[in-house]
């Protein structure tokens, strides 16, 4: 039960961050940059993950003449003190990364490191081993809207965060995903995002499987990140 309710999680974690209005990149930093997220997921009859989620920013390089970034992605969830680890790992052109773009849509390469085992090359990311990070990626929601300024005190001192908001209905594998996002903005974050939160329902067959809430709070940054995978170019 502890294995279903981690894979569970994590995969309506995974769909539910494809509602960000712009993936978790908001605006790119300069290189080295990273921010790592306490992560939550709340889901029906209280059951509970936490964990954190880490993104950085690992590299340039030069593609058929374009300037591209190297984004990299850590989630780290606990079940009964036993940490599990996906790192994924991608190179997007840096006219795709941003406020209102798709880098999942111009996504280079990349690769995917899952618990224990070797990093595998990515070459869908719209397999079922790339959700994450597709949606991590995605592009603009639906019925986006804007939510009036709230101040945020937190590890990024006291700020006046405007908010996103916005629904969204995605057909899957898994079933249909309807997620009520919102989103604090500010550009002294290093990829712009000061917290989420959403609320998603999950339904297969008409018949709600899974709902819940999944929060990002952050709690660290730097400017010296380095890869976990820097032999993946």
């Amino acid at each position: 039960m502890r294995t279903l309710l981690f894979t569970g999680c994590f995969l309506a974690a995974a769909l539910a961050q494809s509602a960000r209005a712009d993936g978790l990149i908001y605006k790119l930093p300069e290189d080295g940059a990273q921010v790592r997220y306490d992560l939550e997921i709340v889901t029906t009859g209280d059951n509970k993950v936490k964990g954190s989620l880490t993104v950085s920013s690992v590299g340039k390089a030069t593609e058929n003449g374009e300037d591209c970034r190297w984004i990299e992605f850590k989630m780290i969830t606990s079940d009964d003190g036993q940490d599990h680890v996906i790192i994924s790992k991608v190179l997007v052109p840096e006219k795709h990364l941003g406020k209102g773009k798709s880098s999942a849509d111009n996504v280079i390469r990349g690769w995917i490191k899952d618990e224990n085992g070797e990093p595998f090359e990515i070459k869908d990311l719209k397999a079922p081993q790339a959700v994450a990070l597709w949606a991590f990626l995605a592009g603009p929601l639906k019925n986006a809207g804007e939510l009036e300024k709230k101040e945020i005190d937190g590890k990024l001192g006291k700020l006046e965060c405007p908010g996103a908001t916005g629904d969204v209905e995605i057909e899957s594998a898994f079933g249909t995903i309807t997620i009520n996002v919102e989103n604090r903005l500010h550009e002294k974050a290093p990829f712009g995002l000061v917290n989420a939160a959403w609320k998603f329902e999950l339904k297969n067959n008409g018949q709600v499987a899974a709902a819940g809430t999944f929060t990002l709070t952050p709690s660290d940054s730097s400017t010296t990140a380095l890869s976990d995978l820097p032999d993946k170019k």
